[in-house]
């Protein structure tokens, strides 16, 4: 989301505590001074300098008596990202150069990999939130809710998603071996990386009705969403139908354009940080779709996929259909740094319209239908999903 006041102070904010415990470089940077290799500089607190004291002890221990020679920034870098981990948030992370930049590719949408996005739990099991369309991992029959816990072999089972991104990803056409568990079931599969352009709209007409499809929010995928609805009007469609099942989330910019596109004036979403600050993201008015809507969700719709869901139904523009989704209602700031690398921080909750948080809670369906076991294992047509069929029922009794 874009408050630019908000994020410069943000990323003041954030730098300066960085840059607290990285001690080789500026710090808390109020007054400093550089005499050869040593830093002078004033911090925050007593408690602040005993730290820095403490880890430059601890790094010059390492380095005299470590078995095997040490990296400098190897180490500096664990300390950082010690310090987010201490968080207890899998969302807020540091990356190095390499990591940012691999990072940064999910954002446009293409990148090299097995077409995954994940996440973590508190002990730092990775699970797949959603394969994503038309990917190696979509084809070998990845599922939400698998969790990774072998890469070529290697156990990655409690590092952390970031990591298990990390070795997932590689060059395309070359072989990634991945080991799953679903229940108690352990399942091996051998996939070939690909060069992955996310293609997140797809639409179709269903008898009189409009079908648009958003696998995941990217930098095109509100253009995209655009383009594809009115090519559906055009068709002289008399309902919508806006799938956003196992729709892991993405940019929230990109959700509330969607949003502006389809609700009257309206709040699409509100955010309150740690100082109770509020800031609203509202549609203007100045479009709006006068057409009965149904959102399909699952769990494996979440984030900005919920902040779209969770505006659809708070505002009675549309009913959601189908089963509770994920529960992630927190936003995450990304702030790149001047040697490459960068990080993302949690610095606020959100709310749908009506004041409702959905972190770990989820959104209840308007209409609860499960996925069959055959859609759960097969690929299905529209009159086997059972799903779909009831929110053409929905829209049917609408019109």
């Amino acid at each position: 989301m874009e408050n630019k006041t908000k994020k410069r102070k943000l990323i003041v904010i954030i730098a300066v505590l960085i840059i607290t415990n990285m001690i080789t470089f500026t710090v808390a940077i109020t007054s400093n001074m550089l005499l050869g290799n040593k830093l002078i500089v004033t911090v925050d607190s007593s408690e602040t300098a005993a730290g820095i004291k403490k880890l430059l002890v601890l790094k010059e221990q390492i380095a005299s008596e470590y078995y095997q020679d040490v990296d400098n920034t190897t180490l500096i870098d664990g300390a950082i990202k010690g310090m987010f981990d201490s968080l207890g948030d899998p969302y807020s992370t540091y990356f190095t150069s390499a990591e940012f930049s691999k990072y940064m590719e999910m954002a446009t949408g293409i990148y090299e990999g097995i077409g995954v996005v994940v996440t973590e739990d508190e002990q730092g099991y990775t699970y797949v939130i959603a394969p994503q369309k038309g990917t190696p991992a979509e084809a070998a029959g990845i599922k939400t809710g698998d969790k990774i816990i072998k890469v070529d072999g290697e156990d990655v089972s409690t590092l952390g998603s970031d990591a298990v991104v990390s070795k997932v990803k590689g060059p395309a056409d070359t072989i990634v071996n991945i080991t799953i568990a679903r229940g108690e079931e352990i399942i091996e599969m051998e996939l070939v990386r690909k060069t992955i352009e996310a293609k997140t709209v797809e639409s179709r007409v269903i008898g009189d009705k409009g079908y648009i499809q958003i696998s995941e929010f990217t930098d095109k995928t509100a253009d995209d969403f655009e383009t594809q609805l009115s090519e559906l009007l055009a068709q002289n469609i008399t309902g919508l139908v806006i799938d956003l099942r196992s729709n892991p989330g993405g940019g929230v910019r990109e959700a509330v354009e969607i949003a502006d596109r389809i609700l009257g004036q309206t709040v699409v979403v509100y955010t309150v940080d740690k100082n109770d600050k509020k800031t609203e993201y509202a549609s203007d008015g100045e479009e709006q779709l006068n057409l009965p809507m149904v959102a399909l969700v699952d769990g494996g719709t979440a984030s900005s996929a919920e902040i779209l869901a969770g505006a659809l139904q708070d505002t009675g523009v549309a009913q959601l259909v189908g089963t509770k989704t994920f529960g992630k209602g927190i936003v995450q700031e990304i702030i790149s740094l001047t040697d490459g690398g960068g990080f993302k921080v949690t610095n606020s909750e959100y709310f749908t319209p009506n004041g409702n948080s959905i972190h770990e809670k989820g959104l209840e369906p308007n209409i609860v239908i499960e996925a069959t076991e055959f859609m759960m294992n097969n690929l299905f047509t529209d009159q086997e999903d059972v799903q779909l069929q009831k929110a053409l029922e929905v829209l049917s009794t609408s019109n």
